[in-house]
């Protein structure tokens, strides 16, 4: 993990500890290391492990003095009380030994990352002691074998660099998550599971796949903590692709479905317009068939399109009849010369290949449309079911690692000579983000439960994904009002050990607005709750 509190630290769960043959590694004592306590040779002590920072020193980001004060000792309160555990990763090249009486060492922080988390509250109750009716050993062996993939060194870098400098996903690490199945297992159970080139990762079958399998894929590719990046390498896959399942002709299925779920081509979902937000029936882009009544001629623009910027294919929303939603159809409009993208910043990273679109006289074959003219409107609800519900499953992930990160922090941060955690408001605060976050996640097993049993376009679920969205934005602000507040400064500072922090701080709000707003969510519910009540009902 990314720093630990001293009694883990003091006594690690089994696989934080990476054994050694100590007859292997040069051994100092104590002794020995506090020798080397001047400018021109400089050794410090971190968890055992010794480092000679002689000409670190002078390049150390914090200055040469912090290091040089403390050169001969054992910097290691001091060390996690200023570094993530990736630097130790980093510079592992300074590391001339270990203490000979410090034991085995420390796993890596990539041997960490693929490993299950023991922090309470870090991970799901089912993976931290308790029984859970809904995950079977094959979501739990599912789960390993994603973490320990996507835990590799490659993704970790291509995350962090393309959402620091708003730069495309690397093309190859696409490849690679098709390759693994990762693309197909997100959009869902079905028959597109076995297109995956390898099969499913962790030996799950195609026909025992549901959406607690989809959940857990959801919740570890959403680790990385780099949501841009995330959304843009395959994110908008899982919005665009589902309506290709489920109404797609034949040809759409047999030509255009197969390269995406390899990875090799992508697809996004373009409905909303500077016009039309949640208002969707008030769009505007039009589509008029042509003289010889074989291709529609499409005019228009869309906005804030997730993954626009690298879509080979874009499901739209486009007007074919009068006003109003029975005059909208859905059809898939290739990427052309008369399809034009130009990036929007956000919030959060341009990573996210986030596009406003122009359609200029864009040519798509009749056979383009999904299902009959006229009912687009009715595809765009259903496939919102799957979209909302996605989008819950990586806020809870993510509300999840933030309070993880909090949780690390008051234990190891020392205020007025004491833990942090041992002041009682910021207990009460990791009281509100615990309750908050077990709530939401209790709530979302019951719809994916529910999706099991209906299907996700089922007409009496959408009011329950609507209620579970709009908690989970809510718990969202709770969670990242309440760990800026508990890392203080770190809280707001862009890289090092608030980096997790900020970024949820900085982008939580996102969810609330894109998929339905917090607003229409919490009507849709009361509204589908209305039309329900048994007109017999009295106090």
């Amino acid at each position: 993990q990314a720093h630990y509190p001293s009694e883990l630290r003091a006594n690690p769960p089994h696989f934080l500890i990476r054994p050694i043959l100590l007859a292997m590694a040069k051994t100092f004592t104590r002794e020995e290391v506090a020798k080397h306590n001047t400018p021109d040779d400089a050794w410090i002590i971190v968890d055992g492990d010794i480092y000679d920072v002689t000409k670190f020193a002078a390049v150390h980001p914090g200055g040469k003095s912090t290091l040089l004060e403390i050169a001969g000792q054992d910097a290691t309160e001091d060390f996690w009380g200023l570094h993530r555990h990736e630097v130790l990763d980093k510079y592992k090249r300074l590391k001339k030994g270990r203490l000979a009486d410090a034991g085995p060492a420390r796993a890596s922080a990539s041997e960490v990352r693929s490993e299950l988390s023991t922090v309470p509250f870090a991970e799901p109750a089912h993976l931290q002691g308790m029984s859970s009716p809904y995950f079977k050993e094959s979501h739990i062996a599912l789960r390993k074998a994603v973490r320990k993939f996507l835990a590799d060194q490659d993704f970790v870098d291509d995350a962090l660099e393309c959402e620091a400098k708003s730069t495309a996903p690397s093309k190859e690490l696409r490849k690679r998550l098709g390759d693994a199945g990762i693309v197909a297992m997100v959009q869902g159970p079905g028959p597109h599971l076995k297109l995956a080139p390898n099969g499913l990762l962790g030996g799950v079958k195609p026909e025992e796949f549901d959406y607690f399998h989809e959940q857990v894929v959801q919740e570890e590719r959403s680790r990385f903590f780099c949501p841009g990046w995330e959304d843009g390498i395959d994110g908008a896959n899982s919005i665009g692709v589902p309506v290709i399942l489920k109404y797609g002709s034949d040809w759409m299925k047999q030509e255009v479905l197969p390269p995406i779920i390899r990875g090799e081509t992508t697809c996004c979902l373009a409905i909303s317009e500077a016009y039309a937000g949640s208002d969707v029936a008030a769009l505007r882009t039009r589509g008029v068939l042509d003289a010889k009544g074989e291709n529609y001629i499409v005019n228009g623009t869309k906005k804030w399109i997730t993954g626009g910027m690298y879509a080979d294919w874009f499901v739209t929303a486009v007007r074919t009849g009068g006003k109003a939603a029975g005059g909208i159809s859905m059809m898939l409009v290739p990427k052309s010369d008369e399809v034009q993208t130009t990036v929007i910043k956000s919030k959060y990273s341009s990573a996210a290949g986030t596009a406003f679109v122009t359609y200029e006289d864009a040519v798509v074959p009749k056979r383009n449309l999904f299902g009959q003219e006229g009912k687009g409107f009715q595809i765009i609800m259903s496939n919102f079911n799957h979209e909302r519900w996605m989008i819950c499953v990586v806020c809870v992930q993510r509300a999840r690692l933030c309070t993880e990160e909090v949780f690390k922090w008051a234990m190891q941060r020392k205020v007025f000579g004491a833990k942090l955690v041992e002041q009682p408001v910021i207990r009460e605060k990791l009281a509100q983000m615990f309750s908050g976050l077990e709530q939401c996640t209790a709530m979302g097993y019951e719809v994916t439960h529910a999706m099991n049993q209906k299907g996700p376009q089922s007409a009496e679920i959408g009011g329950r994904i609507a209620l579970f969205k709009y908690s989970v934005t809510r718990m969202c602000h709770l969670v990242a009002d309440n760990a800026v507040q508990i890392l203080g400064g770190r809280g707001v500072t862009l890289t090092g050990m608030g980096r997790v922090v900020e970024t949820f701080h900085r982008v939580y709000k996102v969810p609330s607005v894109y998929g339905g707003s917090e607003e229409i969510m919490a009507d849709l519910a009361v509204r589908q709750a209305i039309k329900a009540f048994p007109a017999h009902a009295r106090l």
